[in-house]
């Protein structure tokens, strides 16, 4: 999908996905899904790694099953 050859700087990218609300940590993915919650920031960094490992192997679930074991996707709003 492109991911590999995509030559913008990830961690520009990756600061702006992560956000906190209400207490708790998210992170936006390309394809517009909200990602977490998670307890702190250092949780959502890691797990924003992980996410990122399965885009680039291309192990991501299908849109329609979005959310790998240790990711809790919501809707993006």
């Amino acid at each position: 999908m492109g991911r590999r050859n995509d030559t913008r700087q990830r961690a520009g990218t990756r600061s702006s996905r992560m956000y906190q609300e209400n207490g708790s940590w998210y992170f936006n993915t390309r394809e517009g899904t909200v990602v977490g919650p998670f307890r702190d920031e250092p949780e959502a960094y890691t797990q924003l790694e992980v996410y990122i490992r399965l885009a680039d192997s291309g192990m991501l679930p299908d849109s329609d099953t979005a959310g790998a074991a240790t990711l809790r996707a919501q809707p993006a709003v």
